[in-house]
């Protein structure tokens, strides 16, 4: 791979190109609604955000949320994911965001997370995650973000926090933003099929992995619950 380069966007497409599989194609650095930060501030509302908060981005991929959130708080920030190539991607992209000193990106799965128990203000996802491994790592009184899609349509948020230990503060059903963003997401791939830019095995795993779910009743939520 050649060497980082000072420009983000050119890092970014770099990453895209190097990967296989249909999730990496240029979409841009957020591929899916969580990664949206004008929807990721919505949780964030009411939460007292500063140099002295440390945040947990699990499942963390290239740290968009956590370097958006170093940049805009100031707050240190770290990010676990087990794919090196996106964390180097991270890495890089700190880097050049000149946000190094706030932001610390460390291979590890999401059952498994290398931090202390009580360690982290706030943990943030929007992807997988481990409920057991979150609530450890928190500090008591601290917030688990989570923009997730939840395939089982008889769950309810307030279900899953009892189930995780956890006090649900805020919950909204974000399913249709969802559903509609994948949609889109869906007609972009064809446009690329169309252009021999993706193959139709890519197509395919497009519509099985964003629509589907939908399709069959998953739920799209937005949760901030607490570590009592």
């Amino acid at each position: 791979m050649d060497q980082p380069t000072n420009n983000k966007t050119q890092r970014l497409q770099q990453w895209f190109d190097d990967q296989p599989r249909w999730n990496h194609a240029s979409y841009g650095e957020f591929m899916h609604v969580g990664g949206n930060q004008t929807i990721f501030r919505i949780a964030l509302q009411e939460q007292n955000i500063n140099e002295d908060t440390k945040v947990l981005d699990t499942a963390c991929a290239v740290g968009g949320n956590a370097r958006w959130m170093a940049s805009l708080f100031g707050c240190h920030v770290y990010g676990n994911d087990i794919d090196e190539q996106a964390l180097t991607v991270a890495r890089d992209l700190a880097e050049i965001e000149n946000i190094t000193n706030l932001c610390t990106f460390v291979k590890a799965p999401v059952e498994d997370l290398p931090f202390d128990d009580d360690m982290f203000d706030m943990v943030i996802t929007t992807d997988v995650f481990d409920p057991v491994e979150v609530k450890r790592v928190l500090k008591p009184n601290g917030s688990f973000i989570v923009i997730s899609l939840f395939e089982d349509p008889k769950i309810t948020p307030l279900q899953l926090a009892e189930n995780w230990g956890l006090e649900l503060e805020i919950s909204l059903d974000v399913t249709d933003l969802a559903f509609a963003f994948n949609r889109a997401k869906e007609t972009e791939a064809r446009l690329l099929h169309e252009s021999e830019m993706i193959d139709s095995r890519e197509l395919i795993e497009i519509m099985n992995e964003s629509i589907v779910p939908y399709t069959r009743g998953g739920r799209h939520y937005i949760m901030r619950l607490r570590k009592n």
